[in-house]
């Protein structure tokens, strides 16, 4: 339900409690929350989610570094996250899922 300010207006007065008749729409759902009238619940109803696009969401705020290591000279190159070293690889993100493996004379590790 989308709460208009002449709503809001109404339910203060219906339950007696005073309010600027200049208040502005925010101030007048904040009173009926103190009031205990209303609840963020009902006003915000949440979404929701999709598992497969909270899985992708941490792997975005959260990116895992990547360390390539060439086990014969010793050289390391670190990506700042799996998708950064998968393009650069040319693997795919499953292939780094899993924590340390070895890809020909590379060790990869995953933190």
């Amino acid at each position: 339900m989308k709460y208009t300010t002449k709503y809001l207006k109404q339910l203060l007065t219906e339950n007696k409690i005073k309010f600027n008749e200049r208040s502005s729409k925010p101030k007048l759902l904040f009173q009926l929350f103190d009031a205990g009238i209303l609840t963020c619940e009902e006003v915000f109803p949440m979404k929701p989610m999709d598992p497969k696009y909270e899985h992708l969401r941490t792997l975005r705020m959260n990116p895992k570094k990547v360390i390539y290591t060439d086990m014969e000279t010793g050289e390391t190159i670190i990506y700042d996250s799996i998708h950064q070293a998968s393009k650069a690889r040319g693997h795919n993100n499953i292939f780094f899922l899993k924590r340390n493996r070895r890809d020909g004379k590379f060790m990869v590790t995953v933190e």
